[in-house]
């Protein structure tokens, strides 16, 4: 290759790097504009629409990397998954003057799924009831983040990783917040507060009867 061919090769390297970095900045704007919409407006307001508006992308940038509206609700789980997690360090970080390893890791559960970016993934879950495109696109997308998800789990109760029933009460204990989190819509703060402290107290007793 002599020296002309090379500075071509260079140049097209060059080009082809820029524009890979400018679509990227274009996907990750699109994407931020979907989760805000999400967290702010809910599922039913997240058109492709207000994202395209939101972002100031023209309608072909936003089809070309999203062409379903399903692939693009689907993508905001990652994102979702993240600001969830972040929200359980910060309420485990408020939480360390309170006592045993269940009651912290509990209590830092269910504020975390108080909080908009979880109820924003519950709200997609519960659409994808009656949308199979998006119950398909969604299933793929959870798949993918269930690793971060078992990882903070894994972190919260780490102390009692060798306990034989902590699996079982990791499992339900999920599903206890998600149940808690969709009935604090309409509930009040003081009765989701005391379906916490019941279920502190029954996996404590599990957690006693199984040792």
């Amino acid at each position: 290759m002599n020296a002309v061919s090379r500075k071509v090769s260079g140049r097209r390297r060059s080009s082809g790097l820029a524009n890979e970095i400018a679509s990227r900045s274009v996907r990750e704007r699109i994407l931020a504009a979907a989760v805000q919409l999400l967290i702010e407006k809910g599922v039913a307001r997240t058109t492709t629409l207000q994202v395209q508006h939101a972002a100031d992308v023209s309608r072909g940038a936003l089809l070309h990397h999203f062409p379903t509206h399903a692939q693009l609700l689907s993508a905001t789980v990652e994102e979702l998954v993240r600001r969830n997690e972040q929200s359980v360090h910060e309420s485990l970080a408020r939480l360390q003057g309170t006592e045993g390893v269940v009651e912290r890791a509990i209590r830092a559960l269910s504020v975390a799924a108080a909080q908009p970016a979880y109820m924003a993934e519950l709200e997609l879950w519960a659409i994808a009831r009656a949308d199979s495109q998006l119950r398909a696109s969604l299933l793929q997308a959870e798949r993918r983040a269930r690793k971060e998800q078992e990882r903070v789990l894994g972190l919260l109760f780490a102390p009692m990783e060798k306990h034989p029933s902590l699996p079982a009460v990791i499992s339900t204990t999920t599903e206890f917040i998600r149940g808690l989190a969709l009935s604090g819509v309409l509930s009040s703060p003081v009765r989701r507060q005391k379906a916490v402290s019941h279920w502190i107290g029954i996996v404590k007793s599990i957690l006693e009867q199984a040792k």
